[in-house]
C-alpha cells in the first residue's frame, strides 16, 4: 500500500470494540440527552427535523421509526444539503418552540450542518434548535441551542462504525426521552426501553463472531461486481444505507440502498442480471415484502445475500448467503445489529480485491480529494 493508505482492517478494529461501546457508552450518551433539554422543551416539542450528511443522515434514518413507536413526535430526517437549500426556509411552527431541528455529525464539522442550524436560527427565533455531536467544541457544537454530546474514546475516526452507533444511541436515547416526558409510558417502562439497548452488547459480538466465516463465502460469491444493490425497509433502509456506504468507503464497489417496494418497482429492471443484493430483513412489519422480495431476486438471477435473525427459517432456504444476527430484538432497534455483518462484508471483499480504504491507494485520487474537503468541511 501507498503511505498513508487506509487498511481496511480498521473496519476488524472497530467491530471487535462493540461490546465495550455499548456497554460503556450508552450510559453517558443518554445522560447528555437528558441534560440538553428540560421538561418542559422536551413537552412542547411536537416535530423533530434531524438532519446530518452520511453516516449521521443514514443514523437519522434509521431513527425514524424509534420516533414514531415511542416519541409522539413528527419526525422527519433529511439530508443537509437538501433540508438546508428546500427546508430551512419552509419552516412554519405552529406554537413556540414546537419544532426541533436537530443536526448531527460526529466530527462537529460538516459544512451543510452547521449552515442549516444558522439559517434556521435566522429566520425564526420560535425553533429550538439542537445538536447531536461527537465533539462539543466544533463549529456545530457551538452553533446551536441546545447540545448532545455523542462523544466516544477515539479508537480511529474511519470507517465510522463506532461514531455511527454513538448517533444511534443519541437519537434512540432523544426518542425515548421525548415518550417519557409526553406521558406516551411511565418512567420505568423508559428505563426498560434503554437497558434494550444496553443489553445489546453481548449480542453485537455474537453477530460479530458469527459474520466471519459466512462472510468468506459471500466474498466468493460476489466477486468483483460492477456494482452492488443493498435493500431494506424500515429502519433497515437506515441499516442498508450505511452498510452500502460502507462498501463504497471501504473496498470502492459502487453501491447503494433501496426500499424493498422500490427495487420490485426499478432495480428489478436492470441488467446485469447477476449483480450482487444484500438484504435486510429482520422480523417485522417489511418481513413478508421482503420473502418475496427475496424469491424474484433469486428468479432473476441475482446472487442474494441476506441479513437475518440467526433462527429464520423462512427467507434464508432463498438466500445463496446468510449473515446471522444473534439476540432477540424488536424491529425499532434493529439498527444496532443488523448492520454488523454487512459492515464486515465490505472488509472481507477490500483485501479480496486488494483495496485501501476511501481509495487511498490511488494517488490520482489522493491529489483531487482535499479538494472534496475543502468543500465539504470548509
Amino acid at each position: 500500500m501507498l503511505p498513508g493508505a487506509q487498511d481496511p482492517k480498521l473496519v476488524n478494529d472497530q467491530l471487535e470494540t462493540l461490546e465495550e461501546l455499548y456497554r460503556d457508552d450508552l450510559p453517558p450518551i443518554d445522560r447528555s440527552v437528558r441534560q440538553a433539554f428540560n421538561a418542559l422543551e422536551l413537552e412542547s416539542i411536537h416535530h423533530v427535523h434531524a438532519l446530518g450528511d452520511g453516516d449521521s443522515y443514514h443514523a437519522a434514518l434509521a431513527a425514524e421509526m424509534v420516533f414514531k413507536e415511542f416519541s409522539n413526535a413528527l419526525y422527519t430526517p433529511s439530508p443537509a444539503m437538501r433540508f438546508l437549500e428546500y427546508g430551512a426556509d419552509y419552516l412554519r411552527p405552529s406554537f413556540p418552540r414546537d419544532t426541533l431541528v436537530l443536526g448531527i455529525s460526529a466530527s462537529g464539522g460538516s459544512t451543510r450542518v452547521v449552515q442549516s442550524i444558522e439559517r434556521v436560527q435566522a429566520n425564526n427565533d420560535q425553533i429550538l434548535t439542537g445538536v447531536l455531536v461527537g465533539k462539543s467544541d466544533s463549529p456545530l457544537g457551538n452553533a446551536a441551542q441546545r447540545v448532545i454530546a455523542s462523544q466516544i474514546q477515539e479508537k480511529g475516526r474511519t470507517p465510522g462504525l463506532r461514531t455511527y452507533v454513538a448517533s444511534l444511541m443519541g437519537l434512540f436515547g432523544l426518542a425515548i426521552r421525548l415518550g417519557e416526558i409526553k406521558r406516551v409510558f411511565h418512567m420505568d417502562e423508559a428505563n426498560a426501553l434503554r437497558k434494550e439497548i444496553y443489553d445489546l452488547a453481548k449480542p453485537a459480538m455474537e453477530t460479530f463472531e458469527a459474520a466471519k466465516e459466512p462472510v468468506k463465502k459471500a466474498v466468493e460469491l460476489i466477486g468483483n461486481p460492477p456494482f452492488m444493490s443493498y435493500t431494506g425497509s424500515g429502519p433497515s433502509f437506515g441499516t442498508a444505507s450505511f452498510a452500502s456506504a460502507k462498501v463504497v468507503e471501504v473496498c470502492g464497489i459502487f453501491a447503494i440502498a433501496q426500499d424493498l417496494e422500490e427495487w420490485a418497482h426499478v432495480e428489478r429492471f436492470a441488467y446485469p442480471l447477476d449483480f450482487p443484493v444484500v438484504m435486510i430483513a429482520p422480523p417485522g412489519k417489511g418481513y413478508w415484502r421482503a420473502k418475496e422480495l427475496a424469491r424474484a431476486v433469486k428468479q432473476l438471477g441475482h446472487p442474494l445475500v441476506a441479513v437475518l435473525d440467526s433462527e429464520d427459517t423462512e427467507i434464508s432456504p432463498i438466500a445463496d448467503v446468510v449473515l446471522p444476527v444473534h439476540g432477540k430484538v424488536r424491529e425499532s432497534f434493529s439498527p444496532f445489529l443488523y448492520y454488523i455483518g454487512a459492515s464486515h462484508l465490505a472488509e472481507a471483499l477490500a483485501y479480496k480485491l486488494g483495496r485501501a480504504m476511501f481509495m487511498t491507494d490511488n494517488e490520482h485520487v489522493i491529489k483531487l480529494r482535499e479538494e472534496m474537503r475543502r468543500q465539504i468541511y470548509g
